[in-house]
């Protein structure tokens, strides 16, 4: 019961927001295959998460981190409202255990102004079980094609005051392509105290181990004759990206009234990255730590909302990154070795008054001093101590249809200092500053009992884009800051119960260009197909027995290059999953995915441009898989 209590808590919070955010519960997508974070946000509004191969995933919101092929930028990860990301902006893949996640909490663009998020895309937080809201025991294991095993463990347990939660997931895959297995293993758990009715503690706990091999991108040609084949000397030369991470964080929530609450975290990650390319080695050993401590005031007048959200926040990140040359999958003669420090301080405010039972105001404005710093311990003169500062403000305006439905528009900024990967010493560029954005919104929301729907328009002026271009004359500049660049779209996610069938869909649609560039014109951005659809219909006529079909389509030209001089079409994908209770806390699913074999393009390593040419740029899509899972729960 305190499970349900606390999601509908969530949701209902979110409700609240004069901007788009979504509640997705572990329900909507535990029922299949489920190991990385587009199996988790398939039907997530606002979200287009693709897998490229393995567990390796392009997530982005509202074209958040568009060109990138590694790690992920311009989107802030939480755990239980604990940041996930480095101190420079940057994130991992392999952090979340889908497994182990009650729900997931999405807050688009400014509308994470609240957790004290600044990039374009916004937060996702995932949110953990605990001993009180987790069944006793849970067990659960996942069979299915390209050599796929995972296998799942968790308990719960609680005293008088005192509760805890922990979980075990070792999750193992061939991949369809050459040199695309998977392995990985993510220990966690919390532990959580009473001290009185008014003051509770948290403590977490998390190992995680990942091993992920790197096929590459590969020319047309190259997929017409195999697609299952890696791309030149990616096997030989072993590329990979393995990852290690301990973690252990604490939270103090304090809250001596239903007016009145005050969460202060602390936190640690240290991270070991073993990277193998075909270009070199990279050894990273880097530790962050943070503090956040976030207070929330209300005082209603009547029916009229008082709330004020206040905080800040502090992170810092410092390690070693030492570069070797890869003769054979092994670290050779050492190329460079640099010392990385980053830093990131945040202030926060944001107040929410009602105007009347049917209006809220919402007034925010965040504060931002970032720093990046690099000794380069080979070359003096690749060496940088940079320095970032930034003011986002935000209003926002709300109208209550009903108890269920609303309407809303915000007009905000965000502000996002580059993470080390944009920041390039470079004869033909200067390093990077801060991409910054202008975004309006207007949205509406609605969740009743056999109808949820959730829309969104929005529109990004952004200045200082952080891009792969080239100059006039068609030299490579690397990332630099773009000029002017635009990301509008609609956001739509719909689901429907009609007696023992329920629909559901994901629609985004996004037009991203260049706005006047000197070199690009107005341009269309590569990286995102401008259609994108997940839609599924569920019938169930019993407890024991379930069958979903489900499309999920991409449609329009995806350019690889923002020259537009190459792209790729789109495709449909026809799945099929069904399931069922087989006595109660025992149930079943087998699931088929891309049933008609189609082949199609999964991702693409964008170019500035390609003039018109074949090359490595893309990345096959997976062949038809079936899985089969089968799980038990103790209550």
């Amino acid at each position: 019961m305190q499970a349900k209590e606390r999601l509908q808590q969530s949701r209902q919070s979110l409700a609240e927001r004069a901007g788009g955010t979504a509640v997705v519960s572990s329900d909507e997508f535990a029922a299949g295959k489920t190991s990385t974070f587009a199996d988790m946000l398939a039907y997530a509004p606002g979200v287009y998460a693709q897998t490229r191969h393995g567990d390796e995933t392009r997530l982005s919101i509202r074209g958040s981190g568009i060109q990138r092929s590694f790690l992920l930028r311009g989107l802030q990860l939480y755990q239980d409202g604990i940041p996930l990301n480095h101190a420079d902006g940057q994130g991992d893949f392999q952090l979340v255990d889908p497994l182990a996640t009650d729900y997931v909490e999405v807050w688009r663009g400014a509308n994470a102004l609240e957790l004290g998020a600044n990039g374009l895309g916004g937060a996702i937080n995932y949110v953990s079980p605990t001993g009180l809201t987790a069944p006793r025991a849970r067990a659960e294991v996942q069979l299915g094609s390209l050599g796929y095993r995972q296998l799942h463990g968790a308990f719960a347990a609680k005293g008088q005051a005192w509760e805890g939660f922990f979980s075990a997931t070792r999750s193992l895959q061939d991949g369809y392509r050459e040199q695309s297995a998977t392995q990985a293993t993510r220990v966690q758990g919390n532990l959580g105290f009473r001290f009185s009715p008014s003051l509770d503690a948290r403590l977490y706990l998390a190992h995680i181990e990942s091993k992920l091999q790197m096929p590459g991108s590969i020319s047309a040609a190259a997929m017409e004759e195999d697609r299952r084949q890696a791309a030149a000397r990616y096997r030989p030369l072993n590329a990979q990206n393995n990852y290690r991470l301990n973690r252990v964080a604490a939270k103090l929530n304090w809250q001596p009234s239903e007016q009145r609450q005050w969460v202060t975290s602390v936190y640690t990650h240290q991270r070991q990255r073993d990277h193998a390319m075909i270009y070199g080695f990279i050894n990273q050993a880097l530790r962050d730590s943070g503090l956040d401590s976030r207070a929330t005031v209300n005082w209603n007048d009547g029916p009229l909302v008082r709330k004020l959200v206040a905080g800040a926040a502090y992170q810092r990140m410092g390690g070693d990154e030492s570069r070797f040359a890869n003769p054979d999958g092994n670290p050779g003669n050492q190329t460079g070795n640099n010392r990385l420090t980053a830093a990131q301080t945040t202030w926060y405010a944001e107040y929410t008054h009602g105007l009347t039972e049917q209006w809220l105001l919402q007034a925010g404005v965040q504060g931002q001093r970032a720093t990046r710093r690099l000794d380069n311990r080979f070359t003096a003169a690749g060496s940088y101590d940079e320095r970032y500062t930034g003011a986002n403000p935000k209003l926002g305006l709300m109208y209550r249809l009903d108890p269920q439905s609303q309407l809303y528009a915000n007009v905000s900024r965000s502000s996002e200092a580059p993470p080390f990967g944009e920041l390039v010493v470079s004869r033909t560029a200067p390093l990077a500053w801060a991409q910054k954005a202008t975004t309006v919104e207007l949205g509406y929301r609605t969740r009743r009992d056999d109808l949820q729907v959730d829309v969104a328009l929005y529109r990004s002026q952004i200045k200082g884009e952080l891009l792969s271009l080239t100059d006039a004359n068609g030299v490579t500049l690397g990332t630099v800051n773009a000029d002017r660049t635009i990301h509008q779209g609609v956001e739509l996610g719909a689901a429907w119960q009609w007696g023992q069938t329920r629909w559901r869909a994901n629609y985004l649609y996004s037009d991203f260009c260049f706005d006047g560039d000197p070199v690009y014109g107005n341009k269309h951005l590569a990286g995102m197909a401008p259609h994108v659809l997940n839609v599924q219909v569920r019938w169930q006529p019993s407890k024991l027995f379930w069958i979903a079909p489900a499309i999920e389509a991409r449609s329009g030209k995806s350019w690889i290059d923002h020259a537009n001089t190459v792209s790729t079409g789109g495709f449909a994908l026809l799945n099929l999953s069904l399931g069922g209770e087989i006595q109660h806390g025992l149930n079943w699913f087998v699931q088929g995915r891309n049933l008609t074999d189609r082949r199609y393009v999964a991702g693409t390593a964008v170019q500035a441009n390609a003039a018109g040419k074949d090359g490595n740029w893309y990345f096959p899509g997976d062949g038809r898989a079936v899985y089969a899972g089968l799980q038990w729960t103790l209550d």
